[in-house]
């Protein structure tokens, strides 16, 4: 139920998809031209990062691809491939939510488990909609990130039947961007130290407080890393050190990190509270949740609190790592989205703590009063996210701290396309661009080869954003006709104009040199 309550609210919000034709530009542009290599079932390698590589994996990507597949290729329920994508990964999306709701009641196994967790999830979709809505990748790691960091912790309490589901969303993580090659060994490694803490305790102790683990838990995990490494291990194969020896070159680079501890600090706890006296709010929240979980949680559900608890607190000394040693552009705050869980796992501490209420006290009204809070509160929660602008997907802009620049969709990407190969007259399309009309080069390139007009650019510099597909040879640059692309507003006086996009123009036409 809050895998279907979650994704109907997106397809609610987002029915348009149904029925508007959107194509992509910029980020979602340079996504979708490795989506047409997973297609193919050729893509080894994860999104573009702006240091010039790519992140480890293609796993996301591959999703969204299936997403194309069957919502457009397949059954037409869409009008245009970005929207097939779109529907795949909200898809996933609820499946993530859906997953902190099914641990919690798997540690509860009552109603005020499903209510408190479920209640929590939709109050952080109603703060940070786009987490939910958005394919921008600093968004989607999101719900994958709080997924493992509650799975993780339940194995880590002792719960290793939800080991599948922390080795599925750690190798999205590791997948989709290269900090988490630390983060997910990092909590991992807590949870394996933890259950061997356990098992050596169960062996030289009177009593058993953490059951035995079962060794049939461990073949889907091996399953599913062998699934998800084999792109990993056959790009490195193929191309040793690959991506890999970059992450390496760069976090030894004196890019990498170099930030003071005060300028750490402060930006981790605007994660936490983006104001004034973050620090204040990170502990009362801690406090009253390690207060509520020794004196209301009991048992079971006691040792789930405080192992939310510690592994909330190894992913926030691990971030602060990340950040002073990994992070360049400490003022680029989405760096770091996938940390608003901290406060998140808090939070859901607090609320499983204080629902036990409904089975420690004996006032039957004081007990109905704590219920009708907690439905309460799932109710507002899903209602504000349900109502937020946000949670419909935006077709205007994506990135919060540059709204000039990185817009998702462009309707006049096909006319575009259409008008320079009438112009290029069966000739390739050779395009020339200053820096800030790259959202929309790259769109175009992409619905060049979605309707095969061969279209390249000659600035090799942009490689790694749209591979070496688009780089010219010298018999296209001989060939071609010349298409200069500007953004809106930067047209040169004079210059003849070919078509006008919504966020571009493009010009030129003439014979290559």
């Amino acid at each position: 139920m809050p895998f279907i309550l979650v994704l109907a609210v997106l397809l609610a919000r987002n029915a348009f998809l149904f029925s508007t034709p959107e194509y992509e530009n910029a980020d979602m542009a340079a996504n979708s031209i490795l989506i047409e290599q997973a297609r193919r079932f050729a893509l080894l390698v994860g999104n573009y990062s702006r240091e010039k590589f790519n992140h480890p994996g293609p796993a996301f990507l591959y999703v969204e691809s299936w997403g194309e597949s069957l919502c457009y290729d397949a059954l037409r329920v869409v009008p245009t491939p970005w929207n097939g994508q779109l529907l795949a990964l909200y898809a996933l999306n609820a499946f993530f939510a859906a997953s902190v709701v099914a641990v919690a009641y798997g540690w509860t196994r009552s109603l005020r488990g499903v209510a408190v967790a479920l209640a929590v999830v939709l109050l952080f979709a109603a703060l940070h909609p786009a987490i939910f809505s958005s394919d921008w990748m600093p968004y989607v790691y999101v719900p994958a990130y709080l997924a493992f960091v509650v799975a993780i912790a339940s194995v880590t309490a002792g719960r290793t039947e939800h080991a599948w589901l922390a080795a599925l969303t750690g190798w999205f993580l590791i997948n989709g961007h290269a900090c988490f090659l630390i983060f997910v060994p990092g909590l991992s490694a807590t949870a394996l130290a933890a259950l061997l803490w356990q098992r050596r305790a169960s062996l030289t102790g009177p009593a058993r407080r953490w059951p035995r683990p079962r060794r049939r838990v461990w073949v889907p995990v091996a399953v599913i890393s062998a699934v998800f490494a084999f792109p990993m291990t056959v790009e490195l194969v193929l191309h040793w050190p690959g991506n890999f020896g970059k992450y390496f070159s760069y976090s030894s680079s004196a890019q990498a990190g170099g930030h003071s501890v005060k300028l750490v600090l402060e930006y981790a706890l605007l994660y936490w509270w983006p104001h004034h006296h973050a620090w204040a709010v990170l502990l009362i929240l801690v406090t009253a949740a390690i207060l509520l979980a020794r004196r209301l949680a009991a048992g079971e559900l006691r040792r789930l609190c405080f192992s939310l608890l510690v592994v909330d607190a190894v992913s926030s000394a691990v971030f602060l790592v990340y950040v002073s040693s990994g992070v360049d552009w400490i003022n680029n705050h989405y760096i770091g989205y996938f940390y608003w869980t901290a406060p998140v796992i808090v939070v859901l501490v607090i609320g499983l703590s204080a629902a036990e209420l409904l089975t420690s006290v004996a006032a039957s009204r004081l007990a109905l009063a704590v219920a009708a809070a907690v439905v309460a509160a799932a109710v507002v929660a899903g209602a504000g996210w349900a109502v937020s602008p946000e949670t419909a997907v935006s077709t205007v802009h994506v990135d919060p701290e540059n709204l000039t620049s990185n817009s998702p969709t462009d309707p006049g990407l096909p006319g575009a396309v259409a008008a320079m190969a009438k112009v290029a007259d069966g000739r390739p399309a050779v395009l020339h661009f200053p820096q800030d009309a790259w959202p929309t080069l790259i769109g175009l390139l992409l619905q060049s080869e979605r309707t095969g007009v061969t279209a390249c650019v000659t600035n090799l510099s942009i490689e790694y954003m749209i591979t070496s597909q688009f780089i010219c040879t010298p018999a296209q640059v001989l060939d071609g006709r010349i298409f200069d692309v500007y953004a809106t507003g930067q047209v040169p006086r004079g210059a003849r104009v070919v078509y006008r996009l919504r966020w571009g123009v493009v010009t030129g036409g003439g014979q290559g040199t």
